[in-house]
């Protein structure tokens, strides 16, 4: 079982006392006990009033009302009067760095920022680093009790771009390193991929990417994806361009954007209705397609909101909070104006906002067809602009205001996360409060069903079974 410790080693002694203090009590065999909470379970749009939820170690062990489950004498009590005690949330797009321990590159580490956020599950879709391999170091190290930081879902080398020298070996060495699940990208021909992906059934490797340009949408199921892993890269499906081609990244991207600026005037006042009346027939079918598949869609949907912030109100983008978080050096070259999203859009300004509002239009259509969504925010790279951990309660509140009710939205980040794990041959043993699950709890004042703000500031998070109350989280990700 994955996460079965918390220490993370940040260099400053405060930090490992707070550490201890939080893990002193720690064992085995230790019980916890939830008393007398509103238990939101997720196993349905329910909330279970004054309920015990009791903790053996890492794992749940009975569920029931107050009156009726006893209490070891040695557990230690949280008393859950008036609270509302939910499972861990998770973010299943993410990246990790290898310089996230360097505290003159980052103020706090990202991990940190997850678990004070309520996060206790992240899946890495292509770490960054001179060896490949720490997220599995970084996986064994939470595992053997000697880090802290959520469980950690992790793929590996990036079947990035054709021609591959040998498709079949890249994913076979993703598989023999311990790797979790395969990442594709957009530039593999269809040749490669589908060599790719052989190999990758025949291992029973579950696969994750991008819609190759050279096949679309529909090849690319065919072959055997299981899951796209950003929403927008469904907006591809609606331009025409010539994908029988064997191109470079750098010549896809002119091919690209010359087809879309030559089938629409980004300009028009009419353009998203116009849009959205020409491609409803489409949109129709790419739903159909992924629901045949059985294929999840991860969201990721915060990039553009950030790109948006950025290119247009930039005074609110420079006045958030959390950008005391950010990567040394990232808000010096964003007001400089050298920036990823700024220099994208610099010049089609009004392209990166249609594309946004082409996104949202995609996610809605999604939601409603009932295609598995999955909460993702594609944080962690250090030079997008999103703070890892409070994109998560971004990406949350982009999905209500975009139709989805408070428990549909906490589903894509609890539910669904852990259907896509099982997926994985990882076992999905969160995302819902029940007997026999792992201990990744969230507590906090209110009914996140009604107002899902109050998750942002946690009263405590259980990881795996130890418990970080308000004080410790609030320690942890404390610019020293």
């Amino acid at each position: 079982m994955r996460g079965k410790g918390w220490i993370y080693l940040s260099g400053t002694l405060l930090f490992l006392l707070v550490c201890a203090a939080v893990l002193v009590s720690f064992g085995s065999n230790q019980f916890t006990a939830f008393v007398d909470v509103n238990l939101v379970p997720m196993t349905g749009e329910k909330v279970l009033p004054g309920q015990t939820v009791l903790v053996r170690g890492y794992e749940i062990v009975q569920i029931g009302p107050v009156d009726e489950v006893r209490v070891p004498l040695n557990a230690r009590v949280i008393d859950g009067s008036g609270k509302y005690l939910l499972p861990g949330l998770a973010d299943m797009h993410m990246h990790t760095r290898q310089d996230w321990d360097d505290q003159a590159l980052w103020p706090v580490s990202p991990l940190a920022l997850y678990l004070a956020n309520g996060v206790t599950t992240v899946r890495d879709l292509g770490p960054t680093g001179s060896e490949i391999t720490y997220p599995l170091q970084w996986r064994d190290e939470i595992d053997a009790g000697t880090r802290i930081g959520p469980q950690i879902l992790a793929s590996g080398k990036i079947l990035f771009s054709s021609p591959l020298k040998d498709p079949a070996g890249l994913v076979r060495e993703n598989y023999e390193l311990g790797f979790d699940f395969l990442k594709v990208y957009s530039y593999v021909s269809g040749p490669d991929y589908g060599c790719a992906m052989k190999e990758a059934q025949d291992l029973g490797m579950y696969v994750v990417g991008h819609i190759p340009f050279a096949i679309g949408l529909e090849s690319t199921l065919a072959g055997g994806m299981d899951e796209i892993a950003h929403v927008e890269e469904l907006i591809y499906e609606f331009f025409n361009f010539d994908r029988h081609q064997q191109l470079s990244p750098e010549e896809w991207i002119p091919v690209i954007i010359k087809s879309v600026l030559e089938e629409n005037d980004f300009k028009a006042e009419t353009f998203l209705t116009d849009f959205i009346e020409k491609n409803g027939p489409a949109m129709d079918g790419i739903s159909a397609q992924l629901l045949a598949a059985d294929a999840p869609v991860s969201t990721t949907m915060v990039v553009d909101e950030v790109v948006v912030l950025k290119n247009f109100q930039q005074e609110e983008f420079a006045a958030r909070s959390e950008n005391i978080y950010f990567k040394e050096g990232y808000m010096d070259g964003y007001l400089q104006g050298d920036e990823k999203h700024l220099n994208q859009c610099r010049g089609v300004e009004e392209v990166c906002a249609a594309k946004a509002a082409i996104d949202l239009w995609i996610l809605q259509e999604l939601h409603e067809a009932g295609v598995i969504l999955v909460l993702g925010t594609d944080a962690g790279t250090g030079g997008m602009g999103i703070v890892p951990g409070f994109s998560v309660h971004d990406e949350l509140d982009i999905l209500l205001e975009n139709g989805f009710t408070p428990y549909e939205a906490l589903e894509t980040a609890t539910v669904n996360a852990a259907l896509v794990a099982d997926r994985m041959v990882v076992e999905g043993d969160f995302g819902t409060v029940v007997v026999g699950n792992r201990a990744d709890l969230l507590l906090v004042e209110g009914n996140p069903l009604e107002d899902i703000a109050t998750l942002r500031d946690p009263l405590g998070v259980m990881a795996d079974g130890r418990w970080y109350p308000r004080s410790v989280l609030r320690e942890l990700i404390a610019i020293k």
